[in-house]
């Protein structure tokens, strides 16, 4: 009985060792570009409703702050998604990384073969948008890390302002809070453009 229990054991050993023998998936970018337009499509649906809402919350402070809530969360979502340890942060820099080796490569072959020269220059040109999206998600990760500082400050005023009966001042404050939404929201929809421009950016042949 023993014989086909040590089969099975050194089967076993033999998949696992083959598993982790199996190369990395490569980044991608149109995977990175999805994850992106995600966060972006998310963005824009949470702020369809906003001026319809802060409208509604007129009369009431409960709503008020909901419509406060739920523009944090939105914030925060946006903010998450692009932090150093996300995953759309991740891919990108495998992405630069492996662009700059591609282009590396593709020069050194140049030295013997003319021909690939222009196929460097395409791997730079698409390094060259790569860092410009990196440099505009990382931007952004900051101007939302502001945008939720604010929103948690200004939460305390506005909801003084419906205590008070001033509802024109409270629903002044969370317009105010939507209009540097609709700026974030502009800014993630350059980031898709961006990140759209890194994905087509053509390979000569």
């Amino acid at each position: 009985m023993k014989k086909p229990t040590l089969l099975l054991a050194g089967f076993f050993s033999l998949m696992v060792g083959v598993a982790f023998a199996q190369p990395a998936a490569q980044p991608d970018m149109a995977n990175l570009f999805q994850k992106v337009n995600e966060v972006a499509q998310q963005l824009q649906a949470n702020l369809g409703d906003l001026e319809a809402d802060i409208q509604a919350s007129r009369d009431s402070i409960e709503k008020g702050g909901e419509v406060l809530d739920e523009m944090l969360a939105s914030v925060t979502k946006v903010n998450e998604s692009m932090a150093e340890e996300s995953e759309i942060w991740q891919e990108l820099d495998a992405l630069l990384a492996l662009w700059e080796q591609r282009r590396q490569e593709t020069l050194k072959k140049s030295e013997a073969n003319p021909a690939f020269l222009p196929v460097a220059q395409s791997w730079q040109a698409k390094l060259d948008t790569g860092r410009e999206l990196r440099n505009q998600i990382s931007t952004e990760r900051a101007n939302s890390v502001a945008l939720m500082r604010s929103i948690e400050s200004d939460r305390d005023i506005v909801l003084a302002y419906y205590e008070l009966g001033q509802a024109d001042k409270a629903i002044e404050g969370l317009k105010k809070v939507g209009a540097n939404l609709t700026n974030l929201n502009a800014n993630m929809q350059a980031i898709v453009k961006t990140a759209n421009e890194a994905q087509q950016t053509p390979i000569s042949q």
